[in-house]
């Protein structure tokens, strides 16, 4: 039987504060040895996931901001794949808005609603850094975003005032681990299912783990066969996970990810 282990980065298989991920080094050496496939699920861009998959050994598809694009290795996958683009290496799949579009949209649903809110483009260097501790050249590479805007609202507000005002105008809001996300009308889940029908062509039977730890990852878990919520760093839940949607591993980010990989998946495969 086959195993793909989709797995959002930051907060799950990256902490949270150092981005480091040495408490998650066992499990992940483990799934790569035996060729199980490792599928980063994110809303970081396709420059940042491509930097982290060099470092974390990784050389599959992956999904990027939040589902609204996709990467695949050139020849990873058998035959042709509907909606495909070449691109250097690869083939690329896109089902967000550009990102132009998106932040029009932002500022349009700020007014509407009477938001104060701080959008990704429009911050500095220096504000990146301070809400994320990005620098060099993996900040330069968190903002070369394609089709979804992180954005931080000042005061407090009605989130699903604006999620409703996203979905008037066929858009998508989530909170991850650090922002708000506006983008186009897709999501993790989508990316996830549309992968999957990939892999099952390819090798049939396949089990699906997913791993998250933010509302962002709901469409993740609805759409694996195993979906684990880590803790964050203070040792709570996401809320916006309700509890019958994903399994709880005690234990936050890379540690995690873990006891989520070898509690339930390693058993099953060795």
């Amino acid at each position: 039987m086959t195993f793909v282990v989709f797995t959002d980065l930051d907060g799950t298989l990256l902490d949270h504060r150092t981005y480091g991920f040495r408490m998650a080094l066992p499990a992940l050496d483990m799934l790569l040895r035996r060729n199980v496939p490792v599928v980063p699920v994110t809303s970081k861009t396709s420059d940042e996931v491509r930097w982290w998959m060099g470092i974390l050994g990784l050389k599959g598809p992956f999904a990027y901001e939040n589902g609204s694009g996709i990467i695949i290795p050139e020849g990873y996958f058998p035959g042709k794949i509907k909606g495909a683009s070449g691109q250097k290496g690869g083939l690329r799949i896109s089902t967000g808005r550009e990102i132009g579009d998106v932040r029009n949209a932002l500022r349009n649903i700020a007014v509407e609603l009477g938001l104060s809110i701080r959008a990704y483009g429009d911050m500095s260097s220096d504000e990146i850094t301070a809400a994320t501790g990005l620098q060099g050249k993996e900040l330069e590479n968190s903002k070369r975003r394609e089709f979804d805007e992180p954005f931080l609202v000042n005061g407090d507000y009605d989130h699903d005032d604006f999620v409703n005002a996203a979905a008037a105008r066929g858009m998508t809001a989530v909170r991850g681990g650090r922002f708000h996300h506006l983008l186009g009308d897709c999501d993790k889940g989508k990316a996830v299912r549309f992968l999957m029908d990939l892999f099952r062509r390819k090798d049939g039977n396949v089990i699906s783990i997913g791993i998250g730890d933010s509302e962002n990852d709901m469409g993740l878990f609805q759409s694996v066969d195993r979906p684990f919520l880590v803790q964050r760093p203070d040792g709570t839940y996401s809320s916006g996970i309700p509890e019958d949607e994903a399994e709880r591993v005690a234990g936050p980010g890379p540690a995690g990810w873990r006891m989520a990989v070898e509690g339930f998946v390693s058993n099953a495969i060795n």
